[in-house]
């Protein structure tokens, strides 16, 4: 698996495409985490069932966790799900590249 993080906007699926082709691209992991939430599943309990669907992808996710802090609550625990979630995944990933104005750094 090679999760591919950055902020919005940043170049991560062209860098994606560009690295690893375009094959078994999983795109904006963070809104399915989001779908999960609002469906009142645990997206930790999802992502570890189904580790092994996710050993030979791409997974690219927005890094929701800089900037300021929502007041939102639900928004808040999102944010915080969506940290824990890519923790999860960065820990049985191959690689993880972060991605900022179309540049990837290897961090795993």
């Amino acid at each position: 698996m090679v999760l591919i993080i950055g902020g919005a906007y940043q170049g991560k699926f062209d860098y994606a495409k560009e690295h690893y082709g375009k094959d078994k691209i999983i795109n904006n992991f963070h809104k399915k985490i989001l779908e999960l939430i609002k469906e009142g599943m645990n997206p930790l309990t999802y992502i570890k069932k189904n580790m092994g669907f996710y050993k030979d992808k791409i997974i690219i996710s927005d890094d929701i966790s800089c900037g300021v802090i929502p007041t939102d609550e639900a928004m808040r625990k999102y944010r915080e799900l969506v940290g824990r979630s890519l923790a999860l995944l960065s820990k049985n990933a191959d690689e993880v590249i972060r991605v900022f104005c179309g540049m990837g750094t290897k961090i795993k």
